[in-house]
């Protein structure tokens, strides 16, 4: 859980540290469905529909912005529990030559952040969190004024107790505040 808490602080500090030309552009915030299937051994495969996480994006420049992204999925019933959770830092880099390209064209997404998962039951508890580490490819498409949809490819690596790879697909919708 510390190791949680403390990449949402890094999320908040990267996020929070723009000066003051970030000022002056929207902010992206979004909820992305993903599939992400997980590869050798410690592997998982995941699907998450309608929501798998919630994203937050804020312009750096005019080609570049951090992401803070946090998902989490908790199961319950019969005395017994799961959870997943993911938390990431990714820096999207806009490859579009495009007047506007923080709503539209292909991003690069480098990130990092933790994932891992918490079973419990009335006499058993297990739990495990991983760093993780990865890059995506990505199109943002303009719907209207101010939303988007975004579509990405990705791979992943996780490190720790529990390493693995996978890859991942997500669709998502971007709102941006002006």
């Amino acid at each position: 859980m510390i190791k949680l808490k403390a990449a949402a602080v890094m999320a908040y500090l990267a996020a929070s540290g723009g000066g003051a030309g970030a000022q002056d552009r929207p902010i992206e915030l979004g909820l992305d469905a993903a599939v992400s299937i997980g590869l050798g051994d410690n592997s998982r495969t995941v699907i998450s529909i309608p929501a798998q996480a919630f994203r937050a994006g804020f312009g750096m420049t005019d080609r570049v912005s951090v992401e803070p992204k946090f998902g989490i999925n908790i199961i319950s019933g019969d005395g017994e529990s799961v959870s997943l959770y993911r938390a990431e830092v990714g820096l999207l880099y806009h490859l579009a030559a495009a007047r506007d390209r923080m709503r539209s064209g292909v991003y690069i997404r480098p990130f990092a952040g933790l994932s891992g998962f918490s079973t419990g039951s009335d006499d058993n508890d297990v739990s495990d969190t991983n760093g993780l580490i990865g890059v995506g490819l990505g199109l943002k498409v303009p719907l209207l004024s101010r939303v988007s949809s975004r579509f990405e490819a990705n791979v992943a690596g996780s490190f720790g107790d529990g390493s693995s790879t996978e890859i991942g697909l997500l669709a998502g919708l971007s709102f941006f505040t002006r």
